[in-house]
């Protein structure tokens, strides 16, 4: 059965129109062990069900590549190609959802997204547990709707992960040093789509303290635009995309509250397949501003906390080249204090 599907994978992949680069995924060495045979004859049985059940599954599979072929051969609509390609994947997820070593390789975290089976897999264990805890801390820390309405927003439909200084991907709304993200983070986007689309990625703080409004307001650090992201390509290659704003780091102000910095990917324009070339864009100006003025869809999101230390003043001084603010409560006003600051004399008439 094996032999089988490797044989037809290989000629099925071949023919598809979008491929994916094999160098492009990472996976590590399978750590699978085949259970022995011969010695429970309900397992054996059963493994020979499963066997031929993906055998079969792995034959319609070969057949559903070979008429994905010809249609694209006859120059078939774009409507009827994608319901063969989507015939062909759940074939071949259905030949290998049962096997062994795939299972396993899927709960240690270990996906060969070269195969339709690994892409399902990856898929749904991401619309398990993963989203619904970004969209409750979303929802319960105000990501949402203080950045953007939740209608529109919708459910992301990629998963993006964030690292800063070289650290494994944070958990969203995580506490973090502001001395960690002195360099841009580094973005992936899991997209589980192998078109690939321009996206424009932005990062900005929604907590930035505006004196003359004595509020809270958002406050962009930085933006990078046409960045292309697919299944096979879902690192973040900054160097290839124009960048609208220069990163400036986190920097919390002393006496402000933990402060909610969020970063999310956003698809470009004709399901991403438009530019964001020369947009004029400012630090003060709003996530609905930018969205709606150039027709951008978020396609992933995810946020971390960061609070002032001392490592913040150091980013006033050498990035922003001013003095460190310093807030704090405005003082209670005492009905034994007069207008001059100084304390009543409760026989003088103010």
């Amino acid at each position: 059965m094996h032999a089988l599907y490797r044989t037809f994978a290989a000629r099925a992949l071949a023919r598809r129109t979008l491929v994916l680069r094999s160098g492009s995924t990472i996976r590590h060495q399978s750590t699978y062990k085949q259970p022995a045979t011969g010695v429970n004859p309900a397992y054996d049985e059963a493994l020979k069900v499963i066997e031929a059940y993906s055998s079969k599954k792995a034959r319609e599979a070969e057949a559903a590549a070979a008429e994905l072929k010809r249609a694209q051969d006859s120059g078939a609509d774009s409507a009827a190609l994608g319901l063969l390609q989507q015939k062909w994947f759940d074939l071949a997820v259905e030949s290998r959802i049962n096997d062994g070593e795939v299972l396993w390789n899927a709960r240690q975290g270990n996906y060969d997204l070269s195969q339709p089976v690994y892409q399902h897999l990856k898929c749904e264990a991401w619309r398990g547990r993963p989203l619904e805890i970004l969209m409750q801390r979303l929802l319960q820390m105000y990501v949402l709707p203080d950045m953007l309405d939740p209608r529109v927003v919708g459910t992301p439909e990629s998963q993006l992960h964030i690292s800063l200084g070289g650290q494994p991907a944070i958990e969203p709304g995580s506490a973090v040093d502001p001395a960690d993200a002195r360099a841009p983070p580094a973005v992936e986007l899991v997209t589980f789509d192998e078109t690939p689309r321009l996206h424009t990625l932005a990062m900005l703080d929604l907590d930035a303290p505006c004196e003359a409004e004595q509020t809270f307001r958002e406050q962009f650090h930085w933006i990078v635009s046409n960045l292309s992201f697919s299944l096979g390509a879902s690192k973040a290659d900054v160097a290839s995309g124009t960048e609208l704003l220069a990163y400036v780091p986190p920097h919390p102000a002393h006496g402000t509250p933990a402060h909610r910095y969020v970063v999310v990917a956003l698809e470009q324009g004709d399901g991403g397949q438009s530019r964001v070339d020369g947009a004029e864009v400012s630090r003060d100006m709003t996530m609905r501003e930018f969205v709606a003025e150039h027709g951008l869809r978020v396609a992933g999101i995810s946020f971390f906390r960061a609070a002032w230390n001392e490592s913040v003043d150091e980013v006033y001084r050498d990035v922003l080249g001013q003095p460190a603010p310093r807030y704090g409560p405005m003082p209670t006003p005492s009905k034994h204090i007069g207008p001059d600051g100084r304390e009543i004399n409760k026989y003088a008439n103010y």
